[in-house]
């Protein structure tokens, strides 16, 4: 899963270059920004918007569910909040941001009866 999120953040910073850096784009009906490095974010109101970040970079044919979303602010950007998902199956996936540049990564979850 993440492979398929990180790729999607790829292809449109490499679509943000190509376009000669607008300040803003769409794609699924999804209006997104971009932070100083050409990375896609959508923010309101100074939060990230986790559940449309998801939709924005999961699959393009069929977007993945995730079952459980929470946002934290954390120190590691003073700018953005981080997300993270839990999967059905006991694993989570992280997004957030550092440095004006996404990071995607996995993570174990606690199944919960």
């Amino acid at each position: 899963m993440t492979q398929t999120l990180w790729e999607s953040a790829v292809s449109l910073r490499q679509k943000w270059e190509l376009e000669n850096k607008p300040e803003r784009s769409f794609l699924k009906g999804i209006e997104y920004t971009f932070t100083q490095k050409g990375w896609p974010v959508i923010s309101h109101n100074g939060q990230i918007n986790c559940h449309e970040t998801w939709l924005l970079l999961s699959s393009r044919i069929k977007s993945v569910k995730y079952t459980h979303l929470s946002s934290k602010n954390e120190m590691r950007s003073k700018y953005y909040n981080s997300c993270y998902y839990q999967i059905d199956d006991g694993k989570g996936v992280a997004i957030f941001y550092e440095n004006e540049t996404i990071f995607i990564s996995n993570f174990l979850t606690l199944l919960q009866e």
